[in-house]
């Protein structure tokens, strides 16, 4: 690991913050509730996850690497994009205020879309850039 790596992490994760505020911010200016922001930052960071780690695997064959500075790229990405727009600070912040408000099904339900779906949407994003290799290769 290099400091420029730590750098690239640290800007990724500076963007993927400011995506997440940028969303929330739209979305309540758009009249919805403040927790479906943190909804859809953290389903659009799980898709994007996938769809990074279906093309990873294409390209490197196994798992995430984090060793050295030939993953620039991907940490970037994940570590940093993917890390800074999804966050359990906020998720455990609108479920507590949500319970304390006395919303506690919006509060239980929140918490299961963002783990249920986020998952569902992780892995049809890794689906979907793996079809789009093997229509790619049998295209060439």
């Amino acid at each position: 690991m290099s400091g420029a790596s730590v750098v690239l992490v640290a800007l990724g994760g500076a963007l993927g913050a400011c995506a997440r505020f940028v969303i929330t911010h739209c979305l309540v200016a758009a009249g919805a509730p403040g927790w479906t922001g943190t909804l859809v930052a953290n389903l659009l960071g799980a898709a994007l996850c996938g769809v990074l780690a279906g093309l990873w695997l294409q390209r490197h064959g196994s798992g995430w690497r984090w060793r050295d500075d030939r993953w620039k790229r991907e940490s970037f990405a994940v570590g940093g994009f993917c890390g800074g727009l999804t966050t359990l600070s906020a998720l455990a912040d609108d479920a507590a205020v949500l319970w304390r408000s006395g919303s506690t099904g919006t509060a239980f339900a929140d918490l299961a879309l963002h783990g249920i779906i986020g998952c569902c949407v992780c892995a049809l994003g890794f689906l979907l850039a793996r079809r789009w290799i093997r229509m790619r290769h049998c295209a060439a």
